[in-house]
């Protein structure tokens, strides 16, 4: 539904460059529809390339990864499955 905020799913995403991958938790959105990371120690996180995503979003969506100090936005073309 536009203008839905969700937190169930507990995204994830991950950038894979220079030989290295970096996996970490983010807000994933694609304008309509926001997704929220979980921030509980144990809980886990699902990529947001995993099939479980693609009914909630269109083609394009931005993954906001938290990094150390900031925060990387990122879009789906440059994210990698797992």
């Amino acid at each position: 539904a536009p203008g839905e905020v969700a937190g169930h799913l507990h995204p994830c995403g991950k950038v894979a460059m220079r030989g290295r991958a970096v996996r970490r938790r983010c807000f994933v959105t694609d304008g309509t529809r926001l997704v929220m990371p979980a921030f509980g120690a144990y809980a886990g996180g699902l990529n947001v390339r995993d099939a479980a995503f693609e009914p909630l979003f269109s083609k394009d969506f931005t993954a906001h990864l938290l990094g150390d100090g900031r925060v990387f936005s990122i879009g789906r073309g440059m994210l990698s499955k797992d």
